[in-house]
């Protein structure tokens, strides 16, 4: 695989990326008799496990995070947290030249994250914000085959369907149409499958985000087109690593091409998906398993993507975030980047 330049002055971090204690969730158990044997805890977390902000908890969410990325190694009572298996660093080579403004690499099946760089900072989400708007509709149960009319409403500008007031697809086009080509007015209108009232929606898009215990992520509308739409590059990989194994969600997220029907006329919409690492020849040499794209100006460009270097190879599969790259190509010259350094740093 193709090497590239060292990047200097990023930290490496070999920790592990899991699930966040609930804002609500007291400690218990051996939790608590760690917590209340150790000062510089609590002076990190507070009596809930909160993170207190400025203090050495750092990047950390919460006191169980802590457990699972460090806790386990220094106390025997711990020894649930630990990681059952995960990969070894056997090179300690620089990280690659990134465009990128932060980064996150994650061993897929454990959740070791294998590096990072500002993976905690609040950034825009742009369009990866579908995952999510797509993850709450397709939870519903609802049937794919449905008939959804995209209205003129649905337009926010960015990339859309083209079609008129009205226009009908199956809920299945349409989250092609989301997922696949990134088709704003397409976010917009399946949502409407959950709920009616775009607000009421984005409260459950909200009401999701709290329950996996995402703290810093925050959205404002379905589609990814409004900069308040913020997470960390560490909470989309949480959520994005937990969607992925969805194999519906999965499917859509996969896919390189795909034409759909406007059921309404009978024209036919070609859909090309914006993740070029799924259809571009310079990346043909890498397997991708899912992905989803995001840009704003504000944002730059924003990519969440799991990949494997071998198509049967599961074992090595990694899922990496990257926000804020230059350009949309450095976006995944970036991403490819971080995962040739990985296999070549780690050993499963």
């Amino acid at each position: 695989m193709k090497k590239r330049r060292p990047f200097l002055s990023l930290i490496l971090a070999a920790i592990f990326f899991v699930l966040p204690l609930s804002s609500k969730a007291a400690m218990s158990g051996a939790l608590l008799q760690v917590y209340n044997q150790r000062g510089d805890l609590q002076t990190a977390f507070d009596s809930s496990g909160n993170a207190v902000p400025n203090t050495a908890a750092g990047f950390l969410i919460n006191f169980e995070d802590w457990a699972r990325q460090y806790g386990w190694r220094e106390h025997q009572e711990l020894a649930e947290y630990a990681p059952i298996d995960f990969p070894s660093q056997i090179k300690n080579q620089s990280l690659p030249d990134l465009t990128a403004e932060k980064f996150i690499i994650v061993d897929k099946n454990s959740g070791l994250i294998l590096a990072e760089h500002n993976s905690d900072d609040l950034w825009p989400m742009a369009s990866i914000t579908k995952l999510m708007t797509s993850h709450l509709v397709i939870d519903s149960g609802t049937s794919f085959d449905i008939t959804c009319a995209v209205s003129s409403a649905d337009d926010v500008g960015g990339a859309k369907l083209y079609v008129s007031d009205g226009a009908t697809f199956s809920l299945r086009d349409l989250l092609y149409a989301t997922l696949v080509s990134s088709a704003n007015n397409a976010a917009n209108a399946i949502s409407r499958v959950v709920d009616n009232d775009k607000e009421n929606f984005v409260r459950k898009m909200n009401a999701e985000a709290c329950n996996l215990g995402l703290v810093k992520t925050k959205f404002v509308d379905p589609s990814g087109i409004e900069v308040e739409n913020v997470s960390t590059a560490r909470e989309v990989a949480y959520f994005a690593r937990q969607f992925f194994a969805d194999s519906e969600l999965k499917s859509f997220v996969s896919t390189a091409s795909k034409v759909i029907s406007v059921l309404s006329t009978g024209e036919s919409k070609n859909l090309t998906s914006t993740n070029w690492m799924l259809w571009k020849p310079e990346y043909d040499d890498i397997y991708v398993m899912a992905g989803k794209t995001g840009y704003l100006d504000e944002s730059g460009w924003n990519l969440v993507v799991s990949l494997r270097p071998e198509l049967e190879n599961s074992k090595e599969e990694i899922l990496l975030v990257v926000f804020g790259a230059g350009s949309r190509t450095d976006s995944f010259r970036d991403a490819r980047a971080l995962a040739d350094w990985t296999w070549e740093s780690f050993e499963w």
